[in-house]
């Protein structure tokens, strides 16, 4: 059994769906940090575009609990911006540089789209913070790159950007 946390409009074929809104085709409406799925019962976890929009509290509970879920071996593939890079386009948008994108697209990606309830950004990750909440969260084995989700068969229009900065991650139950 496969999960997908944050479906959004857009389910993921293949996958159980959730979403803390009722959007057709989700499965699991509520937190991802409440699904009370089995212990040791999920193959994969995916959560494309979603635990910015968490608090770094609710993104704690989220990670135990997918390391819970997860059968040992299993995989939690996700995503998140990089908060450096895109701060680093502010700063550069206001210092007179040209960058990738308009500035309200970097606000956008910053703060969320808020194009619905909890399309609102919650927290923003860098690197050592990304290690640390894995770490806290048992995950001692983790790889990075756009490479591992696109093995698995998944597709998203910044994956063909490198310029649209996100730490793709993903991580192993040991």
């Amino acid at each position: 059994m496969k999960l997908e946390i944050g479906s959004g409009q857009r389910p993921t074929p293949g996958y159980l769906h959730n979403d803390i809104n009722a959007f057709p085709g989700i499965d699991v409406v509520g937190n991802p940090w409440e699904i009370d799925l089995e212990d040791d019962s999920l193959d994969e976890v995916i959560a494309l575009g979603v635990m910015e929009h968490l608090t770094y509290a609710q993104v704690d509970l989220c990670l135990t609990n997918v390391f819970r879920m997860l059968k040992r071996g299993a995989k939690f593939y996700f995503d998140v911006p990089d908060i450096v890079v895109w701060c680093r386009y502010v700063v550069d948008y206001f210092d007179g540089k040209e960058i990738p994108f308009t500035i309200d697209h970097v606000f956008s990606t910053l703060y969320g789209w808020q194009r619905w309830p909890g399309d609102e950004h919650k927290s923003g990750w860098y690197a050592q913070k990304l290690e640390d909440a894995l770490d806290k969260a048992g995950f001692n084995k983790r790889a990075y790159g756009v490479e591992h989700i696109l093995e698995i068969g998944q597709k998203r229009n910044r994956f063909d950007r490198p310029h649209d900065a996100h730490l793709y991650c993903v991580a192993t139950k040991g």
